[in-house]
């Protein structure tokens, strides 16, 4: 297994599909945009193996900042221990908590789970990396590898899923009386406030929009007390790159834009990425970042919606919880047992979390859906 400093360097042949956060064109527009480096503290890292014709979208790192699968308590552990927790490997999309592909190759039924494992973790050892980390996996991905010397630790997400509905209304017409009406007055509210929604392509976008977007996106960020990690330039450049897969929804006020929310899509998924607001809109949020989208893949004929991570608020409009999926190896022996342990014991906690969402969805009793147990992409 050797590693390569640019996604430009591995074969173009590689890549199937069309999830869109692994795409050379999406790591590539990172990099141009000053967004992923080694000054920002991602150091890309991608390891190839021509044995088995894959490619690890792989990164290493100074930090855990951007990858929202929090270690920040096994690093103070490991400080404690006058051990180095960082650098370390991740393997993983960055900036984007979104179930998907981590091996990219052309025929992953040719993969070796315990030959790639093993090739990982011997490259951790000789280039002194504390352990890899492969986040948010895909089922295929967790299935291959997770017996060779990986820990997986779990999530729950809260994702939409398109049971062939006709438009919103029948969507809604499967809610129990109350959850509906809630709904319905949400939506409502965007026209009594003179709230005029309007979806754009990429290609669609001016200098002037983007502008306006950059501004919600970093807003939203500094509400927290942070800033946003993609530069204006990593926008432009996606935009130009890659827009059939990308749409911005925007809200007007008067014809003055006060709020608006970024998707990315695929031929079967739509990913909610970032959102903002200049103005506080009951609401606002709710209709861009979800029924706006849950209107778009019904009449894309998408089957599934990724608004994005944590938000127990998304239940009760109809998003289902859903394990996600990330593994693990640490390089010392000691603390890889350990973070076993501690991950076995938060899953029993998760189960229970996410039994007690499933509970709480809003569709009448004939129209729950399956309780999902594994991953679902």
């Amino acid at each position: 297994m050797q590693w390569l400093n640019s996604i430009d360097q591995a074969p173009a042949r590689l890549w199937q599909g069309s999830y869109p956060f692994i795409q050379p064109n999406f790591i590539r527009s990172l990099t141009v945009g000053g967004s992923i480096d080694q000054q920002t503290g991602w150091q890309g890292h991608f390891l190839y193996s021509e044995q088995e014709s894959c490619l690890l979208p792989s990164f290493i790192k100074q930090h855990s900042y951007g990858e929202y699968v929090f270690d920040w308590a096994w690093a103070e552990a490991y400080q404690q221990h006058g051990l180095s927790y960082y650098p370390k490997l991740i393997i993983a999309a960055p900036f984007t908590p979104a179930t998907g592909p981590r091996i990219i190759c052309p025929d992953q039924s040719r993969l070796s789970g315990q030959q790639l494992s093993q090739g990982i973790h011997d490259h951790c050892a000789e280039q002194n990396l504390s352990g890899a980390h492969i986040l948010f996996c895909n089922q295929q991905e967790r299935a291959l590898l997770k017996d060779h010397n990986w820990h997986e630790r779990k999530s729950v997400q809260f994702h939409w899923f398109n049971h062939d509905y006709e438009n919103f209304d029948d969507f809604l017409s499967r809610f129990k009386s109350r959850k509906r009406k809630a709904v319905i007055k949400e939506r409502a509210s965007m026209k009594q406030n003179r709230i005029d929604i309007k979806w754009f392509s990429a290609n669609e976008m001016t200098d002037e929009l983007w502008s306006f977007f950059y501004q919600c996106y970093q807003s939203t960020y500094a509400m927290r007390g942070m800033q946003g990690y993609l530069s204006l330039k990593t926008f432009h450049e996606l935009a130009r790159s890659m827009p059939e897969q990308i749409n911005i929804v925007v809200a007007f006020h008067q014809t003055k834009p006060i709020g608006c929310a970024l998707y990315f899509e695929d031929d079967q998924n739509l990913y909610g990425r970032y959102w903002g607001a200049i103005a506080d809109v009951p609401n606002l949020h709710f209709e861009l970042c979800y029924y706006q989208g849950i209107e778009y893949c019904i009449r894309k004929g998408l089957k599934h919606f990724d608004p994005g991570t944590q938000g127990e608020h998304k239940i009760s409009r109809g998003f289902e919880p859903i394990y996600t999926s990330s593994l693990h190896h640490l390089q010392h022996e000691g603390f890889h047992n350990a973070v076993g342990d501690f991950v076995e014991e938060e899953s029993k906690s998760l189960s229970f979390y996410k039994q007690d969402c499933y509970e709480q969805l809003p569709f009448n009793e004939q129209y729950m859906p399956p309780i999902r147990k594994a991953p679902c992409l």
